[in-house]
């Protein structure tokens, strides 16, 4: 379970800025498959719904080290946030080695009917001291095909920095993202991509 300031999602706002709890699910099987399923709730003039996330694939490691792993995503959020009631799915494939991580992801409706866009992530994870955890990503989203040419039909790139530190059952979280080119638009305002993001989470 877990509660943050914000909810982000490749440089965006998923949560019009308003705060959100999840609940995560997951199971990994000895075979290499696994799957996992993720409820969230936004607190905007009430507590309301704000999306559901499905998710299976299937992960193998080499003989040489790293992990292979494909699969694919659904998700679907709800009026209450920023995309109001849109989704989408992607298949993707990937790959880790030690503390790096790579995935391309494609999608061939991203939130809305016909918008192809092909997505690459590159993420890094280190632990410098015990109960302490680092993580930075980048990531590039490029449309395929869009029914219009503004500013949705432009390649888009995200980044993320965030700390994790344990204490007991709990995980502190402090993440700072952005992304561009341009800007946010929520609440009837538009809104810099770039945002400091507190959060807790708890193992249950």
């Amino acid at each position: 379970m877990s509660a943050f300031t914000d909810a982000r999602f490749r440089g965006y706002s998923l949560s019009a800025g308003k705060p959100v709890a999840a609940l995560d699910l997951s199971y990994d099987d000895p075979s290499g498959l696994y799957g996992a399923l993720t409820a969230s709730a936004v607190a905007n003039d009430g507590v309301h719904p704000l999306g559901i996330q499905l998710n299976g694939g299937y992960a193998r490691r080499l003989a040489s080290g790293p992990v292979l792993d494909m699969g694919v995503v659904h998700s679907s959020y709800s009026r209450y946030g920023s995309r109001g009631s849109a989704g989408y799915t992607e298949v993707y494939a990937g790959a880790t080695y030690k503390f790096l991580s790579g995935r391309i992801a494609y999608s061939p409706h991203y939130f809305e009917a016909g918008a192809q866009t092909l997505y690459g992530e590159l993420d890094a994870n280190v632990s410098p001291a015990r109960k302490l955890r680092l993580d930075g990503h980048v990531g590039l989203l490029v449309p395929l095909a869009y029914r219009d040419v503004g500013e949705s039909a432009r390649t888009q790139y995200d980044w993320r920095i965030g700390a994790a530190r344990e204490v007991g059952p709990l995980s502190l979280h402090a993440i700072l993202t952005g992304g561009g080119p341009g800007r946010d638009y929520y609440g009837g305002h538009w809104h810099s991509r770039t945002a400091f993001v507190l959060g807790l989470s708890c193992r249950l």
